[in-house]
């Protein structure tokens, strides 16, 4: 297994990351463009979903663990019935650290141990998305 933490400091509350994290349609605008789609309480599915449907690969997941404006736990598969793969679990921990600004940790525990250098990357893009959109309103170029 292979763990990386990114951390990061947004100038919002922790609920107003908490809504980011959770509500599809400001998924969208920093998650790569897919709209993140859960009911957020232990033992519910997650689904990743483009504008046309699922992802293709149908990347899904568990929730695992949810503590609104505090922490997230889900788990991240593709394929289907027997064809199901692990990849990683996804933590996101927030903390207030003062009035309006929150500290944001996203660990994600890889089950590959290898480097994947664009899995690594567009897990960058999506914090760095999320600081963006929280602090700008406006989604990162691109």
């Amino acid at each position: 297994m292979r763990t990386r933490t990114f951390t990061l400091y947004i100038a919002a509350t922790p609920d107003r990351v908490w809504q980011a994290l959770t509500d599809p349609e400001q998924t969208r605008r920093y998650y790569l463009g897919l709209a993140v789609e859960s009911r957020w309480c232990p033992g519910a599915p997650i689904v990743f979903r483009t504008t046309q449907g699922p992802v293709p690969d149908a990347l899904h997941g568990e929730i695992i663990h949810a503590i609104p404006g505090v922490q997230l736990i889900h788990n991240i598969y593709t394929g289907v019935g027997a064809q199901q793969e692990a990849h990683c679990w996804v933590t996101w921990d927030l903390a207030p650290v003062e009035p309006a600004l929150t500290r944001a940790a996203l660990t994600c525990d890889d089950l590959d141990p290898w480097p994947d250098p664009e899995r690594d990357e567009a897990w960058s893009r999506i914090v760095s998305g999320l600081k963006t959109v929280l602090e700008t309103g406006a989604p990162l170029p691109g």
